[in-house]
Formats: structure tokens, C-alpha cells, sequence
């Protein structure tokens, strides 16, 4: 079904969607550049060659903590928060080897390099949203056929620390935020990473009246109006919908209530289960 998606070379999908910072830039100056992309994580390299990723998921588990507590992010090295070892692909590698690292490892992007390991560009969601946005063969797939379920949700007054722990004890991006039964939005790595941010910014200079980590609750840093489809609704509209939102999941809605997720990496897999 998307065979012919699956054996294109990645330098054919590849896109500029991440920045490339070299890993003795500051977490602060990466955290700028992602913003500037409208993306969430970089690409970081050592004399011109990959050595690691850094997205917002690692920002948010790592600062905070009893070692960066006391630190800035202008004051830390994009080094120590960074991944590596990495997986990434050669330029002229089929898109279906990034597929099965990104499936293995349960990753949502590969960086692409050259020979000589100089990276080039990367394959992520946006890449495999706009690809099957496109494709005949993903109208004829409903959302419901791929989704995941949620395992958790949390309402109004949840501390966004313990958000923070339910996203890394289930492996998840967002979570949904029910009030009473009725769905109100989302909460997930890039709510959290801006309350993280504004903290951490407030935080430097003369003491600032702000309230403590601990304390900040969802209510404070909800997404009201994530991206939906209706469980009937196409894999291609729902690609479209992340691509046009520009957000990292699209949220299953049926009569109302949030019945799944669509995430970058289960884009990945259907490619991969029809290749």
C-alpha cells in the first residue's frame, strides 16, 4: 500500500524542520532556535559531525531536578540534555530504514547526514504528516484503525509535575484534561515545557512574586483547542491536521470525549505496516 512511500530515499522526504546547533551552544540559546523553527527539539553536532537530539521530552525531565535547580538555562551546555547516542540515516538510505529506527526505538524523527556524518536534514512527523496528507492511500484508512488509546487523563487541579511523571511512566506526549466528564483540552511535553521556561526566566535577576514548580497545576497551562478528528475521519486528514496545527498529536474525538491520539510515530508505523 505505501511501498513506494517506504523506498523513496530519505534525501526525497528529508526537511530543514529542526535547527543545527553545534553542543557547546547554551540550553538557552537551542531553546531559542527551536522556538524559531516552531519545532521541538535540534539537531546538535561536535566539529560538524551529529553527536545528539535534543527535543523539549529531555528539557522538561532534566531541569528541575536537585543538579539544574539552581541553574539557567543561558548558564547550561544544550550538551547535558541531549541524547546520544543517536540514530540517524545516510542521504541515500530508503525512508523505510528511518522507519524501523523510529519504530524500534519508538522515536518520532531520524536526522539525515551525508557521508561523512555532517547532517543534512532530518525525517520527523511533519515530514511523514505531509507525505500521507497527500496520499490516496491513507483517505481510505480511518483514524480509529491507528489510533492510540489513553491510559490516563487528568483534570483542572493536577500538579503539572505529576503530569510530568504520568507522561514519562506511560511513554506519552499529552495527556487529555477532563472536568466532570467533559473534555476540556491537553496537557503535554510542550504545555509543560513553557511553564518550565517562564519559570526558569522569571527565576534569574531580582526575586520575582511567582509561584514554585510544585505548585503550578494544569489549569495554569492547558491547551484548550488541540487538534481533533472524528473517529471516522482519515489517516490523511488527521496528517493534515497535525501538519496545519503544527502540533506533535491529534486527538480522537467521539460524541465529545477523547477516545485516542494520533502521534508521529503512528504515522510511522502504518507506513512501515504497508511498505
Amino acid at each position: 500500500m505505501f511501498e513506494k512511500i517506504a523506498l523513496k530515499s530519505v534525501d526525497e522526504i528529508k526537511g530543514s524542520t529542526a535547527p543545527v546547533l553545534d553542543k557547546d551552544y547554551s540550553l538557552a540559546e537551542v531553546l531559542d532556535e527551536i522556538d524559531k523553527f516552531k519545532t521541538d527539539r535540534a539537531i546538535l553536532t561536535e566539529k560538524g559531525k551529529i553527536r545528539g537530539i535534543l527535543t523539549l521530552r529531555d528539557v522538561i525531565f532534566k531541569l528541575g531536578t536537585t543538579r539544574t535547580k539552581q541553574a539557567t538555562p543561558s548558564g547550561m551546555h544544550a550538551s547535558s540534555f541531549m541524547t546520544e547516542p543517536v540514530k540517524y540515516v545516510d542521504q541515500e538510505s530508503p525512508l523505510l530504514q528511518a522507519l524501523r529506527f523510529m519504530d524500534e526505538a519508538e522515536i518520532t524523527s531520524v536526522p539525515v547526514t551525508d557521508k561523512e556524518g555532517k547532517p543534512t536534514g532530518i525525517v520527523s512527523r511533519w515530514e511523514l504528516a505531509s507525505l500521507l496528507s497527500e496520499s490516496v492511500d491513507a483517505s481510505d484508512i480511518r483514524a480509529r484503525e491507528i489510533m492510540k488509546t489513553f491510559p490516563v487523563s487528568v483534570d483542572l487541579q493536577a500538579r503539572i509535575l505529576h503530569v510530568r511523571q504520568l507522561l514519562l511512566q506511560h511513554n506519552l506526549s499529552i495527556v487529555p484534561v477532563m472536568e466532570e466528564g467533559e473534555f476540556l483540552g491537553v496537557i503535554g511535553v510542550d504545555e509543560i515545557a513553557l511553564v518550565f521556561l517562564k519559570y526558569y526566566e522569571l527565576s534569574r535577576g531580582e526575586p520575582k512574586r511567582i509561584t514554585p514548580l510544585k505548585y503550578v497545576i494544569v489549569g495554569d497551562a492547558i491547551r484548550l483547542r488541540p487538534p481533533t478528528v472524528d473517529p471516522d475521519a482519515s489517516v490523511a486528514e488527521a496528517a493534515s491536521k497535525m501538519v496545519s496545527h503544527r502540533y506533535r498529536v491529534v486527538v480522537v474525538v467521539d460524541n465529545g470525549k477523547p477516545v485516542g491520539y494520533i502521534s508521529g510515530l503512528e504515522l510511522a508505523r502504518l507506513i512501515l505496516k504497508g511498505a
